[in-house]
């Protein structure tokens, strides 16, 4: 009681004058003068203007400032925008500064600000004109001096409290789309002039999408902004980073790469155990950085995906705005590369890496490739070593100097074939690359394994039997100054059979729908300019003794002697002797100019053939009901998609045009001999121009044109001359019966798919001729005499009339033959089959002074053309159609 009695009362006494300067100072904040003493006090604390939306002090139960909506100004020599603005700010006063009756701040607390970090014209940024200018005794610091005061402290900060923060930046006028988002941590002065840093943020990038950006982590201690934050040092963690993101952080575009990217470092400034180094300005860094499960974007993840870890140690001298990797260390699973860089951060940037030692595996450039290509077989093994020294600078890529050696090793494709792999030599000087020397000698383990076994068995010495030469050359050439480069191939393949199968294991097949065997040899070469993709193509390849099996044809077409052209991009062949639809073939399909700048392929071709039949082409492409050959085979020949659907799509932009002959050509019962033609072809149309041919003895010439989709139309033009009736393609054993020449023109159209349907949908018409006419079997003038058959044979000198086709009929129409003596009238039907129903009608010939018979008589011919029945009726039923 006696304590409750001797300190109540001077408790009371305190919290009465507690509340009381609570109360007043609450009331003093909101007058005039001290609203702009405070707000004085924060610009002088910022080195900034300040602008505030409202001001409190609470004394209890510590004393505290509570800003709402501040607002730091910039340096007009930065732009207009603020320097420094957070929604809410709380710093607290320190006791000893309100006893001595100074606003002295020891805490403060910043919730979600947001920092401007701007760099001018001149490369300076507005955090360097923040701090004070560096001096001569700045430039001096050591980690155990003490940096020097400002001349006028107004406040000792201890801690600064930063959460849900934001750092932008800013070129200039520019707003960059880089920023820092979640910005949180702290700031504490652990010493006099030394400052403690524990923040953390996320990267963040407008008008991307992001998802897995990580979190970056920086722990360090700098000195105060007196000494300009010198010396310091700052460990830096970045990890969980999705390298999809961390792309699109760095470019906004997604480059299709994925995988998972961590990185951590050290820097330090003034922290050298020398004076020269402590007195230096340049930061000193170290970096390690890890990717690893490394893919494209569409493929799934492997346990060989590829991953890469990149040592850096080195050398920022800011002022100088160059950064020096002094130690700079590439690592592979298998592989590593060593050396150093030079970086310009400063101006323009450019760059520059120098390895003095590199040793790459096979294994690891073959996991790349795999990592970003689909499709790769799972047997492919690459053992291979590639060693030197290379240097190289800037973007695009430069090459500068350094040599490259590769030892001998071995490829190991499926399908029981290998390739060895001889040693080779590349060298870079003036900024161009050269490989040379790169030789793959294509072989099979079933025929080394053969060899070997032979050699085995065989005797003490035996003999030497030389293997048959399988190898590609190659050379490489990438001038970088002059922004171009080459490829060049040298093939020697007795079996082309290795080569296929090596590029379908990398997933880049050569022969798409088709087959190849046989030998191949020749020169190929790929020139570009600034873009590979843009490479033309020139050369050639001589191809003997082989069979091309292509989609679409079932059976192989056998080449003796054939060269392919490459030059000025365009594409040549030259058959020399190939055989196939049944015949031999020579002549040149090429590549037209106007095919290179437009979507459209353009051919042209000049082609002879000995002999052609339908039926071999039946063969060749059928079965007859598929009417997608044409689709299947022309993408397989040009390397295209085998689909039916794009096929097509590429079957109408090819457009292709010359000249087709035969030495004989027959279609069914028409025999063509000597045929030439014009063709062309374009957006699935076909035009077949000046077509002349030798048939039946006489002359056809005419032409044709086709419409290949989306159901095949087809219509021709024809005019004969002088042909051998006779040779026609009539039923069995009627052509016996006819004699004499024809002349005439005729039209057909049709439509559809197959011998049936064409026939079916077959229309048309002409007219006839004749010359010189004999029908044996019957004398038709004796027969109407005679009132019944007569045999014999009937003569006409002349005849002509109309014919039409349709209904799978050939309907002759008012065909009149005129004799010496008499004039016939020949009309009726003859089937597609060997049906028929023909009557002719003989009209005398009135003779001067004499009058003409009234009662007439026709002959008829019924039923089979082989052997039609024969009947005499009264000419009244001619015309009428039993």
């Amino acid at each position: 009681m006696t304590w409750l009695r001797k300190y109540g009362g001077i408790a009371l006494v305190v919290l009465a004058l507690l509340i009381a300067a609570q109360v007043g100072v609450s009331l003093l904040v909101r007058t005039h003068r001290m609203h702009g003493y405070l707000i004085a006090h924060l610009a002088s604390s910022f080195g900034r203007p300040v602008q505030v939306g409202g001001l409190s002090v609470a004394i209890l139960p510590i004393p505290e400032l509570d800003v709402d909506a501040i607002t730091i100004g910039e340096n007009p020599a930065f732009g207009n925008e603020y320097f420094l603005r957070a929604e809410h700010m709380t710093a607290r006063f320190r006791w000893l500064g309100l006893l001595r009756g100074h606003f002295e701040f020891g805490t403060m607390s910043l919730t979600r600000p947001s920092l401007i970090l701007v760099r001018n014209s001149v490369g300076r940024w507005n955090l360097e004109d923040w701090l004070p200018p560096a001096g001569p005794n700045t430039a001096g610091v050591t980690p155990n001096s003490r940096p020097q005061a400002p001349a006028e402290s107004t406040h000792h900060l201890r801690v600064i409290d930063v959460d849900e923060g934001r750092i932008n930046f800013k070129e200039g006028e520019e707003k960059r789309p880089f920023a820092f988002i979640d910005v949180s941590g702290t700031v504490e002065q652990v010493s006099e002039g030394r400052w403690q840093l524990r923040l953390e943020a996320q990267p963040w990038r407008s008008g991307v999408s992001l998802q897995s950006t990580g979190t970056i982590q920086v722990v360090g201690d700098v000195a105060g902004t007196s000494a300009r934050l010198q010396p310091a040092q700052i460990r830096l963690h970045w990890g969980k980073v999705s390298l999809a993101d961390l792309f699109r952080l760095v470019t906004g575009n997604d480059s299709g790469v994925r995988g998972e990217f961590s990185l951590d470092g050290n820097a330090s400034v003034g922290m050298g155990s020398s004076a020269a180094d402590s007195s230096s300005s340049a930061w000193r860094f170290e970096l390690q950085a890890r990717a690893a499960q490394i893919h494209r974007w569409d493929l799934t993840e492997r346990s060989d995906n590829p991953r890469i870890n990149l040592n850096v140690k080195g050398l920022w001298d800011i002022a100088a705005g160059q950064a020096r990797a002094e130690e700079l260390r590439v690592e592979l699973p298998r592989s590593n590369l060593s050396g150093s860089a030079v970086l310009q951060t400063a101006g323009p940037a450019d760059w520059q890496a120098q390895f003095k030692s590199m040793a790459v595996q096979g294994t690891d450039l073959l996991a790349w490739y795999r990592a970003f290509q689909p499709e790769i077989a799972e047997e492919v093994a690459v053992e291979d070593l590639i060693t030197g020294e290379l240097s190289v600078s800037g973007w695009p890529l430069r090459w500068e100097q350094g040599t490259i050696e590769g030892s001998a090793g071995t490829l190991h494709v499926p399908g029981a074939s290998l390739a060895r792999i001889d040693p080779f030599h590349a060298s870079v000087r003036n900024g161009k690359f050269i490989l040379e020397g790169l030789r793959l000698k294509l072989v099979t383990e079933s025929a080394s394994q053969a060899a070997n076994e032979k050699m085995e068995k065989g005797a003490t010495k035996p003999r030497a039997t030389a293997a048959p030469d399988n190898t590609v050359e190659a050379s490489l050439t990438q001038d970088s100054a002059g922004h171009e480069g080459a490829l060049h191939l040298n093939l020697h393949l007795a079996d082309c059979t290795p080569l296929f199968k090596t590029t379908a294991a990398f997933a880049h097949p050569l022969n798409k729908g088709w087959e190849y065997t046989g030998a191949a040899s020749g020169f190929l070469a790929w020139n570009w300019g600034s873009s590979w993709k843009e490479a033309q193509r020139s050369g050639s390849i001589e191809l003997t003794r082989s069979q091309l099996q292509v989609a679409g044809l079932n059976e192989p077409m056998k080449i003796e002697e054939a060269r392919l052209e490459w030059k000025g991009g365009l594409r040549k062949a030259t058959l020399g002797k190939a055989e196939a639809f049944g015949a031999a073939w020579s002549g040149s399909i090429s590549e037209a100019a106007e095919g290179i700048t437009s979507e459209e392929n353009h051919w042209g071709f000049e082609l002879h053939a000995d002999h052609l039949d339908a039926k071999e082409l039946d063969r060749w492409v059928g079965p007859r009901a598929r009417p997608n050959w044409l689709q299947r085979l022309l993408p397989s020949l040009l390397g295209g998609s085998e689909t039916a659907g794009r096929a097509s799509e590429l079957l109408r932009r090819v457009s292709a045009e010359g000249e087709l002959s035969a030495d004989a050509f027959a279609i069914e019962k028409i025999k063509l001999v000597k045929a030439r033609a014009r063709l062309s072809l374009h957006a699935l149309h076909l035009e077949v121009k000046d077509a002349e041919a030798q048939w039946a003895g006489g002359t056809v010439r005419g032409g044709m044109r086709a419409v290949f989709s989306p159901l095949p139309k087809y219509e021709v033009n024809a005019e004969l001359d002088r042909v051998n009736l006779a040779q026609l393609p009539w039923p069995p054993h009627w052509a016996e019966r006819w004699i004499g020449a024809a002349s005439g023109k005729i039209h057909l159209s049709t439509q559809g798919v197959g011998k049936e349907e064409l026939l079916k949908q077959l229309v048309g018409g002409g007219q006839v001729k004749l010359s010189k006419i004999e029908f044996r079997g019957w004398d038709v003038e004796s027969s109407a005499e005679a009132e019944r058959p007569t045999i014999g044979v009937s003569r006409w000198a002349t005849g002509e009339g109309e014919f039409s086709l349709g209904e799978e009929r050939m309907r002759l129409e008012a065909i009149e033959l005129n004799g010496a003596h008499v004039r016939t009238r020949l009309e009726g039907i003859i089937s597609f089959g060997t049906e028929g129903n023909l009557t002719f009608a003989p009209v005398p010939r009135a003779l001067p002074g004499t009058r003409t018979v009234s009662q007439a008589r026709e002959l008829r011919l019924s039923g089979s053309l082989e052997s039609p029945a024969a009947t005499v009726q009264p000419a009244a039923g001619v015309g009428k159609q039993p």
